[in-house]
């Protein structure tokens, strides 16, 4: 069996909980005494549809860019860059928008109350032990914008013995990635160092007619992206362990426009940390406390042109930024009999302002109190339930209840069925709700409340295969809608937004040396006030591979990823194919120097990418291209 199945078939026995051997099934416990390093609670998705992205997946995607990861091993996430790496992304998880999905990184939240975007360009790949997808409504456990699911990026820890690792690329555009990462154990202590460089000189995003002589001469969308991380594990007894985990961001990102502006770019850095405090009571009990900090500052600059030719500088190093705080008090009981109950409370406090918008976001502070309940029935041996609930208090005394019910039943060695249904909310951001510069915030708007139903079932065999249903409603959609004269505003859509539809995974070996993987993704999302999709979300998603292992140091893959058509500021874009093509060899028998080679977009083609539209000073959209043709070349050193 081929590396790549071996980490889908681990996957597939994560996510049912049961251990298969000797032509027995033998259930195992969710936490027992373990501690829970992996930075969320074990089984705590019951009944969800999860993807598990292991290390081995993420080094064959390419490693170097977190959306091509996404894209190839998540059925049914659309991760769309809309000018390269290291840009705005559009995300919709099961046809959904990106304020919908919640990222985490090692279960602390990153979304942003500004926006509500995520910049996961900030994330340094070399730092990833793996990314979990967990599809489905998750509010009752992570609480706002967890309504189409969450992603969960769990960082490098130690393994039990000292290892490192040093990566160098090269693609044709050029681009130019340099990462290491090492960790080690001293006494008690545990420690993990990490740092990454990526800098670009990028692609042309549109045709030259379509340049005004407004825009700036270069036509290249370039960026510089710095990243340091590191982790510390301190263990002094059995009873308590302690982590703390950093990680600086400092990149400087050219945003070049088709008209308007001769000069447009971002400074920006940012700053991570987070303190995981675990103390086991008993075999039983498991108490954790985690405190996370994360500081944003961006600083903007434009330079305009006017069809006259007369320059202005309409910013220079303009701030815009956000602080987010936060803490969560949990306790995890494991009854005699097998049962979980999970109970916690939390906090969160977050300001930020832009001075671009000309907006402040002011300090709102959140609580909550969660609960989950995991019974063990000896008559359903082969059935395992999950029942949460939360409750919301948000500083403008805007309160939100929400609960979820899972199950996930094993019909046998090879057949899984699961299930789960779920409401959720997600708070306005501050863009949304504060008066801005083109857009008028809306201080009334009301949060968007959703349902959300999943069904699924798993099967393991000669080859693995999944299939999920889904159905969300969201109540209060809040959109920027047309007042006339130019003038938009937030406001809450009459009628509710229903997206439904389905994910197709398929990983089988034709020989054994071939191996086929395929997955495809169905999503409807239309408005009942229009008719039409909701922006930036294909109804169609696919991705398909073939890799041929010729031996243990040796193989090839081609795939190719298909981009159904989606609306964006009125036009089409998507609705595409691009093929890939590479090959990893192992230069040495003990597999310690790897060479990976890739050829993105095979055959050149010119596609879609996403539509530009610049503001508030917009005078028309256009096409935005897609990168050519790229070759890129990695080295990977492991030590």
């Amino acid at each position: 069996m081929s590396k790549l199945k071996i980490s889908y078939a681990i996957t597939l026995l994560l996510l049912s909980n049961y251990v298969i051997a000797d032509d027995k099934i033998e259930k195992i416990s969710v936490h027992g005494i373990e501690y829970q390093t992996e930075g969320t609670y074990n089984n705590v998705a019951l009944g969800s549809d999860v993807t598990i992205i292991s290390q081995e997946m993420i080094v064959q995607a390419g490693s170097v860019d977190i959306n091509k990861i996404l894209t190839q091993f998540v059925p049914g996430l659309f991760a769309n860059g809309r000018a390269g790496r290291h840009t705005d992304t559009d995300y919709s998880l099961q046809g959904s928008r990106p304020k919908d999905i919640l990222w985490l990184i090692d279960g602390n939240r990153l979304n942003n109350r500004l926006y509500g975007s995520t910049y996961t360009d900030t994330i340094n790949p070399m730092m990833i032990e793996r990314i979990e997808v967990i599809k489905g409504g998750q509010g009752a456990i992570y609480g706002s914008d967890a309504i189409a699911g969450v992603i969960n990026i769990i960082t490098k820890q130690y393994q039990g013995h000292d290892q490192g690792e040093v990566s160098l690329s090269a693609d044709s555009l050029p681009s130019y990635d340099a990462g290491a990462f090492v960790n080690a154990e001293v006494g008690d202590f545990q420690y993990t160092l990490s740092a990454s460089s990526s800098q670009s000189e990028g692609y042309q995003l549109w045709p030259d007619e379509e340049y005004s002589p407004t825009a700036a001469l270069d036509k290249e969308r370039g960026y510089q992206m710095n990243n340091f991380s590191g982790k510390l594990r301190w263990q002094p007894n059995k009873s308590h362990s302690v982590s703390i985990f950093t990680q600086l961001n400092k990149g400087k990102l050219e945003r070049p426009l088709a008209y308007n502006a001769i000069l447009s770019e971002n400074d920006r850095e940012q700053q991570l940390s987070y303190l995981d405090w675990q103390y086991q009571a008993s075999e039983q009990l498991l108490l954790q406390t985690k405190v996370h900090y994360q500081e944003w500052d961006s600083h903007y600059s434009e330079i305009t042109k006017d069809k006259q030719g007369n320059t202005e500088i309409a910013y220079w190093n303009s701030y815009w930024g956000f602080t987010d705080i936060g803490a969560t008090i949990s306790a995890n009981y494991l009854t005699d009999t097998g049962s979980q109950l999970l109970t916690g409370v939390e906090f969160q406090q977050y300001d930020g302002a832009d001075e671009v918008m000309e907006f402040v976001a002011v300090k709102d502070d959140n609580y909550a109190a969660f609960v989950q309940y995991q019974p063990t029935f000896n008559a359903l041996p082969d059935t395992a339930l999950s029942l949460s609930a939360r409750f919301n208090r948000i500083s403008d005394s805007d309160q939100h209840w929400v609960g979820s019910l899972g199950i996930t039943h094993l019909l046998n060695q090879k057949w899984q069925l699961r299930g789960s249904i779920a409401n959720g909310y997600r708070q306005p951001t501050a863009e949304e709700s504060q008066s801005q510069v083109g857009t008028l915030g809306n201080p009334d708007l009301e949060s968007e409340t959703s349902q959300n139903i999943n069904l699924g079932v798993t099967f393991q065999g000669e080859a693995n295969i999944t299939f999920d249903a889904f159905w969300r409603n969201i109540d209060n959609l809040i959109e920027a809608t047309d007042l006339g004269n130019a003038v938009w505003q937030y406001n809450n859509v009459a009628g509710d937004v229903t997206s439904f539809g389905a994910d197709f995974h398929l990983v089988t070996d034709l020989t054994e040396a071939l191996e086929f993987e395929l997955s495809a993704g169905y999503a409807n999302a239309e408005r009942q006030d229009t008719g039409e999709q909701i922006s930036r979300v294909p109804e169609f998603t696919g991705f398909s591979m073939l890799n041929y292992h010729t031996s243990d140091e040796l193989n090839f893959w081609l795939s190719g990823k298909y981009v159904g058509k989606f609306l964006d500021y009125g036009l089409t874009a998507g609705d595409y194919v691009i093929a890939s093509l590479g090959a990893q060899y192992w230069l040495t028998s003990d597999l310690n120097q790897q060479v990976s080679f890739t050829i993105d977009n095979l055959f050149d083609s010119e596609v879609t990418q996403s539509i530009f539209k610049h503001g508030h000073r917009a005078e028309y959209p256009i096409a935005s291209m897609g990168a050519p043709r790229t070759l890129q070349l990695q080295y990977r050193y492991l030590f």
